[in-house]
């Protein structure tokens, strides 16, 4: 699938969740992980035995899914929900998950009701790992779609020709403006620090693709500033995610390019249009922010000296 073509579908997937709730949001999941995982199996309500505590199961994970998107959020119903699908799992489906995970359609990441639940109950069940599943996770899932399984996904077809779209990653807008707006007028990059370029040369960037996260660098303080000050501490986590399940999806696609597959991921940050000067900055001081966190790009192995020049 080309990048623009990825993008148009991660705009269209969020409105398919957005405009989604109950039984349509149930049908969205399931459609979407028997695209991903052939083991996948839907489970309906049948009689006085309900769905026994699950909605899917995947059989080749070990991953029992509960799906919830309620049009309105009730602390008390999702409180009974989340305890009423893990206990019933767990007594009549002992043997048959590793995993319980919580699947909600929630765009700007975990309730913080559920994330106390899931780790209340953690702590009860230490042997079962208990997880959540929102819009963010369920698009790195789909990211391994080709384009007619994308477009059976989505129920409509991709365009072929080349479309322009001026936001891309949608659930990085808000950081990005942030960054736009606040970016300092001085700053004196001799004060900051910076790390050792072995992971880039270990990465075979280009000199020009180096000078793109040196001159970004010294900015990177405010994404993590940004971070701190958000009350969902979920929220860089489940965005790492989604940069690290790009790259990966991108390094499959453009393996021995590392400079175009740094420019893909400039792209998943802005989308495909020509950005404001700004926002572009921005992007790179993002993207500079997740390869320095180790979420893109590769590590390099214990050992690893860069080749000396003139040697074969």
């Amino acid at each position: 699938m080309l990048p623009h073509q990825r993008q148009y579908a991660q705009g269209m997937f969020r409105a398919l969740v957005d405009e989604s709730s109950g039984n349509e949001f149930e049908k969205l999941v399931h459609r979407l992980m028997e695209l991903c995982h052939p083991g996948y199996v839907p489970i309906r309500t049948h009689g006085d035995i309900g769905d026994l505590g699950g909605d899917g199961l995947c059989t080749c994970h070990g991953h029992l899914y509960a799906c919830y998107a309620p049009e309105t959020f009730q602390v008390s119903k999702v409180r009974d929900k989340f305890f009423g699908d893990l206990e019933s799992a767990l007594i009549q489906r002992p043997e048959q998950f590793d995993a319980f995970v919580f699947v909600h359609n929630d765009q700007r990441g975990i309730h913080p009701v559920v994330a106390g639940l899931i780790s209340e109950a953690q702590r009860r069940l230490p042997k079962t790992q208990l997880r959540q599943m929102g819009p963010r996770k369920l698009w790195n899932e789909a990211l391994i779609l080709d384009l007619p399984r994308m477009e059976q996904l989505l129920g409509q077809p991709i365009p072929v020709s080349e479309v322009r779209y001026a936001v891309g990653m949608a659930d990085i807008e808000p950081l990005l403006k942030h960054l736009a707006d606040n970016r300092p007028r001085h700053v004196r990059p001799a004060d900051i620090p910076l790390p050792s370029t072995m992971k880039a040369d270990y990465n075979r960037l280009s000199p020009r693709s180096q000078q793109v996260f040196r001159e970004a660098r010294p900015y990177v303080y405010q994404v993590e500033e940004y971070y701190r000050g958000l009350i969902n501490h979920t929220e860089q986590d489940e965005v790492a995610a989604g940069f690290t399940a790009y790259y990966c999806q991108m390094r499959e696609e453009y393996g021995d390019q590392p400079d175009e597959i740094l420019w893909q991921l400039e792209g998943y940050v802005l989308g495909q249009a020509h950005a404001r000067w700004e926002r572009a900055d921005a992007a790179r001081v993002v993207v500079t922010f997740f390869f320095d966190q180790c979420d893109i790009f590769e590590v390099p192995p214990p050992g690893w000296r860069r080749p000396q020049s003139g040697t074969s």
